[in-house]
């Protein structure tokens, strides 16, 4: 497993070390405004993304090869189109009815569905590799697309419609990353665009409903809950400080999260594996994996904590020492996620769904009841902001720590026991 883990995330850390490299040049490019308006569309786009293929993707992981598996890559891709396309018409249809209700995101309303889109095919191919434990195809991937939007992102700055630029460059950078996969997975193309009847996608949707039942609704409470932050900067603040703050989540939080997904990848592969031919180590398993990235991620956590202040507005220029100052509490932030998130597949993998998806209501509801009461009460600084998120993130993702060993423990007595009555 460790092998594996180093293979996807060298590629995550190559990606996002080019990523953060360009955003010296990005910072003096846009102003803070683009990067409030970068980081709203990252969050719709993170919600919207849920709802393209309903999460059957995640299926792939576990569907048996063959016909079943190659209705569930047509089923799932159709999907992506055909939800991108309803939500143009959405859009449409919005724009008409209700012109200028939000002028400031007017220039990503019609971008969206197209980035529903790409990112929802790109979702979708991302674990194929995961399937076949082809983790360097999985690295490259991450890698080019850290590259797509990079260099796309220095390029549309000198377009006209800059405000938009971000966005647009994370666009293409999933479109590269998609590209990677799907030429590096053989003929695969073929199959997705090859003839699917109706009543085989139907019969294809049944067997793996519990995905869009179950699967579904918790991911989609969890990009909501991780979306409360950034539109709450911008109802309690303005789009110029929620810029501040995208910084943080481009700077720390983005790359965290893409690190402790590539982890949680290869965790989420090996789990399963022994769920389903050892399930007496499961719990040693998470228990070590667990300590390991406690570890790991103090001293960053630490170290960053001490030199952001200082740190961010050298690199990043002077008119971001607001950020620099929200990164002090960022960096406890990131270290939470990065543990709970690389182990966030847990419970879905021991067939625990519906304990996952009442954390997942739970959590949504804490998250928002936390930035409801800030929004009350007239919090006027940034950063008291900054530290009840912390908190909130902290006493949730701790829950759900406790959630997960306590659910591999019991599987791993009742396998012990299996086994002894067997003998």
């Amino acid at each position: 497993m460790f092998r594996s883990i180093l293979t996807v995330l060298s590629g995550s850390v190559i990606a996002q070390a080019i990523a953060v490299a360009a955003l010296p040049a990005l910072t003096r490019l846009y102003d803070a405004e683009a990067f409030g308006r970068y980081q709203i569309y990252i969050s719709i786009l993170n919600v919207a993304v849920m709802f393209v293929a309903f999460r059957y993707e995640v299926a792939i992981l576990s569907a048996r090869p063959g016909r079943v598996f190659e209705n569930l890559l047509k089923l799932t891709f159709r999907l992506c189109i055909l939800t991108s396309m309803t939500t143009l018409l959405l859009a449409g249809a919005a724009n008409l009815l209700i012109p200028g209700a939000l002028p400031s995101l007017q220039g990503i309303i019609f971008f969206l569905p197209v980035a529903m889109a790409v990112a929802g095919i790109y979702q979708m191919l991302t674990f194929l590799p995961i399937r076949e434990r082809n983790y360097g195809l999985s690295a490259r991937s991450k890698i080019l697309q850290s590259v797509g939007f990079s260099f796309g992102a220095l390029g549309f700055a000198f377009l006209p419609f800059i405000g938009v630029g971000l966005v647009l460059a994370d666009v293409f950078g999933r479109a590269f990353g998609a590209i990677t996969v799907l030429f590096g997975s053989g003929k695969l193309w073929r199959t997705l665009i090859s003839r699917i009847s109706f009543s085989e996608m139907r019969l294809t949707a049944i067997r793996f409903q519990k995905f869009g039942l179950l699967t579904f609704p918790g991911t989609l409470l969890s990009s909501l809950s991780a979306a409360v932050a950034p539109f709450a900067f911008v109802a309690l603040f303005d789009l110029k400080v929620a810029g501040q703050y995208a910084l943080l989540e481009r700077f720390i939080l983005m790359p965290v999260g893409v690190i402790a997904v590539a982890v949680s990848q290869v965790f989420t592969g090996e789990l399963s594996t022994l769920y389903r031919t050892d399930k007496q180590g499961l719990n040693r398993a998470f228990r070590r994996s667990l300590f390991q990235l406690l570890a790991i991620g103090l001293l960053p956590t630490v170290l960053g904590m001490i030199l952001s202040p200082s740190l961010v507005p050298l690199v990043f220029g002077a008119d971001w020492t607001m950020a620099g100052k929200l990164c002090v509490i960022g960096f406890p932030i990131a270290y939470v996620r990065f543990v709970a998130t690389a182990l966030t597949m847990t419970l879905v993998v021991i067939d625990r769904q519906s304990l996952q998806f009442t954390w997942e209501i739970c959590r949504f509801l804490f998250t928002l009841c936390v930035f409801g009461g800030l929004g009350w009460v007239g919090v006027d600084n940034p950063t008291t902001v900054m530290v009840w998120y912390a908190l909130a993130t902290a006493v949730t993702y701790a829950i759900h720590l406790v959630l997960a060993d306590r659910a591999t423990r019991m599987v791993s007595l009742q396998a012990t026991e299996n086994g002894k009555t067997t003998q």
